[in-house]
């Protein structure tokens, strides 16, 4: 439970994309099941490839978000800063991580669980909707950009002959 609940609380949650449009009511139940956290410069928060259940909001510091590339190197894809939130996907799909994030700097950050979600859709179900939502256009703009940075990447590299996704089709 995150131990300060005043005003400037409130108002740093309605900021953060993962919230907007959430009712005051709403956003006084949600401190209920978020909690606080605290990590250290060059700490580990989870790395890729663990079993994760938990997105974070950076209240304080920064967080690189790092991918093994093929040849085993770690590559930082981006930074993030307060407002912004990572490990998102873990509460639309309970898959292994993709990446690993490690903070750059003495961080908070405030979580909350898939089991918390759950909870807040049993007792506020507007609030669940609207975070899904939220998730979902997060993760939809995050795509757009990476799309475009695969585009630029092909060009730059003069493989721009597309390939097909998903499985292969017989026949």
């Amino acid at each position: 439970m995150i131990h300060k609940r005043d005003d400037t609380t409130v108002t740093f949650l309605r900021s953060v994309p993962v919230f907007q449009d959430l009712r005051r009511v709403s956003l006084q139940l949600l401190l209920d099941y978020l909690d606080e956290q605290e990590f250290a410069n060059g700490e580990t928060i989870f790395t890729e490839g663990e079993r994760g259940r938990t997105m974070y909001v950076i209240r304080e510091g920064e967080v690189e978000v790092r991918r093994r590339s093929s040849d085993g190197k770690d590559v930082t894809i981006v930074t993030l800063g307060p407002g912004e939130t990572f490990g998102e996907m873990t509460l639309v799909e309970l898959e292994p991580r993709s990446a690993t994030i490690v903070a750059k700097r003495k961080t908070l950050v405030y979580s909350l669980t898939n089991l918390d979600l759950w909870n807040l859709y049993k007792a506020d179900n507007y609030a669940y909707v609207i975070i899904l939502q939220n998730i979902c256009r997060m993760v939809s703009r995050r795509l757009r950009k990476a799309d475009s940075r695969i585009a630029d990447f092909l060009v730059l590299t003069g493989k721009e002959k597309p390939k097909r996704l998903g499985a292969k089709r017989k026949g």
